[in-house]
């Protein structure tokens, strides 16, 4: 009975073939320089590698995929106004190295591995074409990638790795709208999100090549395209944990966690050796939360130089935390030189803040208490609210307490709170509000009634976010 077992176990392994890429000491090297961010060095290795051996196409791969990340990195540190053309001049050179290589192994021998780092650069030149705005390019590169990997798919299906080209694919077909989905629809391009989302957690789950880039797309997917900001936070864990140097990554982590109002699970970093690391406006971000004003400013100040190096949307939130920050502290020689400054979203705002004194540096402190989750000072602070002369602050006040029950998983108590403000006249509270119902209405029960009031809420406010996510609960509640 040994025997047999043997033979079909034997046998087995034959008909179904496993996983055929090897994972090298190199390859962990070349990834831990690219994903710690040490691209030139990454590149020197891999330039190194295909110097001894250029018709292997897995060392062109790794080029490829450090050179994608310090390209990116190099237009997110340019000027905000030269952005553009440096963008153009960087994707020019990448294009036509990727060129050029995929030229030279045109005609290599098709082994399985050779087959999919030649899929893999592919997809990069799709990613290259996309930047330069060539869509045709784009799609060309990139149907060629996905083709190639569904090849070696249907041949090898434990390739895991092989999951992830098509599974972003598919994503983000699904995803296109505007401009891009106009030229998706002309060139006959569809997704499907769900499908999209299983194949990238296949890669992101078993994938043995592949894991850093996964994860990467995990969470890009889950803290912008879904904007679910909770789910990401396991992403962002899981790949700073084995790549530790990476700032980027590390910044966005903390900037997700305040932008959720969770400061408290932030000091774990601020208190720790990566710290250093931050830069200035999520500095100051964090120390505005934990109503450290002092603090907060110093770091502020750094919005008003000249080509800060990050993007106009937090230059501009952080000169408001800035003029803020002054108000707070009666510091009006400040506000009155720097609150010209201000765009126009936020010199509104700040005139609001203004004319609601009390009722603003009452929200305040209530989202400080709840940033650090000192839930018994919140609670007596919630107990002498005062009486809201502008609706837009007691909608705050609704928002604030239905997050902070939320962080707690109060969901039940949370929910009424989200409720009142499906109909509030600030977009951005409405948003989240409907956002957050959403969430409650997938990790618990509720009638078909409110979830069907709540999708056509979501359809109504044309966010494009929610209301691909709303697909989970037509499929949760069978709508």
């Amino acid at each position: 009975m040994n025997k047999i077992l043997v033979v079909f176990l034997l046998t087995a392994a034959s008909v179904f073939p496993k996983n055929f890429l090897d994972y090298t000491v190199m390859d962990k090297k070349i990834n831990d320089l690219t994903y710690n961010e040490e691209y030139d060095a990454a590149l020197d290795l891999c330039d190194s590698l295909i110097a001894s051996d250029e018709l292997n196409p897995k060392y062109y791969f790794y080029y490829f995929g450090a050179d994608a990340l310090k390209l990116h990195a190099q237009i997110n540190h340019s000027p905000l106004n030269d952005r553009d053309s440096v963008k153009e001049a960087l994707v020019e050179i990448s294009i036509s190295k990727i060129e050029q290589a995929i030229d030279m192994l045109e005609d290599i021998e098709e082994t399985p591995t050779n087959r999919f780092y030649l899929a893999g650069l592919y997809g990069y030149f799709s990613r290259y074409a996309g930047l330069n705005g060539s869509w045709w390019g784009a799609y060309r590169n990139g149907m060629r990638s996905v083709d190639m990997f569904e090849e070696i798919i249907e041949e090898y299906p434990d390739c895991y790795d092989a999951y992830l080209y098509p599974g972003v694919f598919q994503y983000y077909a699904d995803r296109l709208s505007g401009f891009t989905g106009l030229i998706a629809s002309i060139l006959g391009v569809s997704g499907d999100r769900r499908e999209g989302l299983r194949e990238i957690q296949l890669a992101y789950k078993k994938g043995i090549v592949i894991y850093p880039q996964a994860a990467l797309m995990m969470l890009e997917i889950y803290a912008y395209m879904e904007g679910d900001g909770y789910t990401s936070l396991q992403y962002f864990e899981s790949f700073l944990n084995k790549y530790p140097k990476n700032h980027r990554i590390r910044n966005w982590y903390v900037n997700t966690m305040l932008n959720l109002g969770l400061a408290k699970k932030a000091s774990k970093i601020f208190e720790s050796k990566y710290a250093e690391s931050l830069d200035d406006f999520v500095k100051a971000k964090y120390y505005f939360l934990i109503n450290d004003i002092p603090a907060s400013i110093e770091f502020a100040r750094s919005a008003f130089e000249k080509d800060p190096p990050t993007w106009r949307g937090i230059i501009e939130y952080t000169k408001y935390l800035y003029v803020y920050d002054n108000w707070l502290i009666g510091n009006d020689d400040e506000v009155d030189k720097r609150k010209s400054q201000l765009n126009n979203h936020y010199k509104k705002k700040f005139s609001s803040d203004s004319t609601y004194a009390d009722e603003s540096k009452y929200i305040y402190k209530l989202r400080s208490l709840a940033a650090v989750d000192n839930s018994e000072a919140f609670n007596q602070l919630v107990e002498n609210a005062p009486d809201f002369r502008g609706k837009e602050f007691k909608d705050e006040f609704y928002l604030v307490q239905g997050i902070y029950l939320f962080q707690q998983r109060k969901f039940a108590q949370a929910e009424p709170f989200f409720w009142k403000l499906r109909s509030s006249s600030n977009y951005r509270d409405k948003i989240n509000s409907l956002g957050y119902l959403l969430d409650i209405y997938l990790v618990t029960d509720t009638t078909e009634e409110k979830v069907e009031q709540l999708i056509d809420d979501i359809e109504e406010s044309d966010y494009q976010r929610l209301i691909f996510r709303s697909a989970d609960l037509e499929k949760k509640y069978n709508l």
